[in-house]
């Protein structure tokens, strides 16, 4: 069945590691967003893959798990550091620099899966 083919570890993986890059495009955004707020502390994404006792692929993305991926994502926040007098910490350099790399991330995941589906269509119109 052709839905069995995006049914596979690799399209999961993919798809799990998009929602987590777009998630830390999302926090950052806000963090831009209250560049000007007092008391705005900046959140910092972060997320990994790790392997298992069994050697299954494992990232973390939430609290869901499938087909042995588990996902979760860590926010944390740094409430000692102040960029300004109003208490607020946010560095729009470094959130900016950090914007432009989860884009990339992000177009790399959808490269590889483009690629993906460009093999598939090759292999299905033979």
């Amino acid at each position: 069945m052709v839905c069995d083919l995006f049914d596979n570890t690799s399209f999961k993986m993919l798809e799990k590691g998009m929602d987590a890059v777009w998630y830390k495009q999302k926090v950052i955004n806000q963090n831009i967003a209250n560049d000007s707020t007092p008391g705005y502390k900046a959140k910092t994404v972060t997320f990994g893959a790790v392997l298992d006792e069994k050697c299954k692929c494992r990232y973390h993305v939430g609290e869901q798990e499938n087909d042995g991926i588990k996902f979760a994502v860590a926010v944390t926040e740094e409430p000692n550091t102040q960029q300004t007098l109003d208490g607020n910490n946010v560095d729009i350099e470094k959130e900016s620099a950090a914007l432009v790399d989860a884009q990339f991330q992000y177009q790399t995941l959808i490269d590889k899966a483009n690629t993906d589906f460009s093999m598939m269509r090759t292999a299905l119109q033979r």
